[in-house]
């Protein structure tokens, strides 16, 4: 009899999660930094999630649709907000400049998504280190790509139209380094 009654409280529990799912938005394809988010883009899943997960419920889709991608959305993830703007890449104003750094190029640490920068020229190697500071040009970083089998990595910033023909030429030289400043401003 403890058996049976054991086994009905189980089957009742198991229905009752079962409505407890909700309908969310998933990622249906790839959407790359930086890309609007179109209507092919999302799937809806049915899940039981805990409250403190991000989700977008399915009934929301219509906000999703037309918001940039601020980080690169992999298929079946689920979409949160905290991953879109209404803003476009690069933002009115600025350009979008992509840059090729070796691993001696880079911080240890490596880069995120929003690390402000100074993209600081070089002397290059065995030049005469400088006796003023070299000229540098901020710029946030928007992409990390993956290292290549040379270790390059292509790191796509986002810097003020002023500036963004003139850090394309110094990065066309492969002599610069990225010096990454603290949150909140000072190097």
């Amino acid at each position: 009899m403890l058996l049976i009654t054991t086994c009905a409280l189980a089957g009742t529990a198991l229905v009752q999660s079962l409505d407890d799912r909700a309908q969310v938005l998933v990622v249906a394809r790839d959407v790359p930094l930086g890309q609007v988010v179109a209507g092919e883009d999302l799937a809806l899943a049915q899940i039981s999630a805990d409250p403190a997960v991000a989700t977008v419920a399915a009934d929301q889709a219509d906000a999703v649709v037309g918001q940039t991608a601020t980080t690169p959305l992999v298929t079946g993830e689920l979409v949160t907000m905290s991953k879109l703007d209404s803003a476009p890449l690069p933002e009115p104003g600025h350009q979008l400049v992509a840059i090729a750094v070796r691993p001696s190029q880079l911080p240890a640490q490596g880069l995120r998504t929003g690390d402000v920068v100074q993209v600081v020229s070089t002397p290059g190697e065995g030049g005469e280190v400088p006796t003023q500071l070299p000229p540098s040009v901020a710029a946030t970083v928007l992409r990390v790509g993956e290292p290549d089998m040379d270790g390059i990595t292509v790191v796509d910033v986002q810097t003020p139209e002023t500036d963004g023909a003139v850090l394309a030429a110094r990065v066309a030289t492969g002599r610069i380094a990225l010096v990454v400043e603290a949150p909140g401003g000072g190097a």
